[in-house]
């Protein structure tokens, strides 16, 4: 009996750890703190490293696991020592999600992401580099869900790779 029992039990487990609309578009939005991990960009010294940053997305999950994310992602307004640095740009990331309770999820992504440096006396560079992020989402209903999230942001632009790490706390929106 046990041996019937208990497998039946977990299966019971893992499928309200479902989410109740697991697959199709959604849309988000979130805003935080953003803070460049490096003291130089461009050759620019960072007098102040700390900001306001956000992001604006869309996504379709094409299961409870796994989804593609588009969006653009403002990285703030940065002080240095020859005037201030603007960060943002576009991105492209699969998003793996491991629901762990009925509500609530874990997540981790990596992704493509196009980004813009403007300096103020270097002018402006767009480079491509890499993304990834973790984070956690607790959906409030079958379709609004809170997200807080971590994500690294590389630039290659003005003869530097600065990274940017973004906190954020937002909300999605399911179809």
């Amino acid at each position: 009996m046990k041996k019937i029992l208990v497998p039946m039990l977990l299966a019971g487990i893992a499928w309200t750890a479902l989410p109740a609309q697991a697959e199709g578009l959604y849309v988000g939005g979130s805003i935080g703190p953003s803070h460049y991990a490096d003291d130089n960009v461009g050759g620019i010294g960072m007098t102040d490293r700390s900001s306001t940053g956000g992001k604006l997305f869309g996504g379709y999950s094409f299961n409870p696991y796994l989804g593609i994310e588009l969006g653009w992602a403002d990285l703030g307004h940065f002080s240095s020592s020859a005037g201030g640095v603007k960060g943002d740009g576009v991105f492209v990331d699969a998003v793996g999600t491991w629901p762990v309770a009925s509500n609530f999820s874990l997540l981790g992504r990596v992704g493509v992401f196009n980004g813009r440096l403007d300096a103020e006396t270097l002018g402006g560079d767009t480079g491509t580099s890499y993304k990834v992020g973790l984070g956690v989402q607790y959906d409030l209903s079958k379709t609004v869900g809170l997200r807080g999230e971590w994500e690294r942001y590389r630039f290659d632009a003005l003869n530097s790779k600065p990274n940017a790490d973004l906190f954020t706390v937002g909300l999605t929106y399911r179809f």
